[in-house]
């Protein structure tokens, strides 16, 4: 009698031990905060403007005939590709973290 009034009411110990992660996560990873309806934009997805030529969606073509799906802008025009002088990382992406601070701290010793 002892015994089943100190176990759980229900469940076995995989189903209790996983209950006891949830609630020892939720403070970390719980549910999102909410962000203002100002910061969502609004604008029709066919009126937003294409991140490689600048003009509307709805001007453009978008081929799914084969197993890469290809965009294809109205005009040849494109927007200009922001300076980076920065080093990359092994990924061709600008480089972050660790990395930038030895780069920094190398260009650092060898301008002196």
């Amino acid at each position: 009698m002892a015994r089943e009034e100190a176990s759980p009411p229900e469940g076995n110990s995989f189903t209790r031990f996983f209950d006891r992660v949830d609630r020892a996560l939720l403070p970390v990873f719980g549910p999102s905060p909410p962000t203002a309806e100002s910061e969502a934009d609004t604008t029709p997805l066919d009126q937003r403007s294409c991140p490689i030529c600048g003009h509307p969606m709805f001007e453009h073509v978008v081929d799914h005939s084969t197993a890469n799906t290809v965009l294809i802008c109205p005009t040849d025009e494109r927007l200009p590709e922001p300076d980076e002088t920065a080093p990359y990382n092994e990924l061709g992406m600008p480089a972050s973290g660790r990395r930038l601070e030895k780069y920094e701290e190398r260009n650092g010793e060898q301008e002196r």
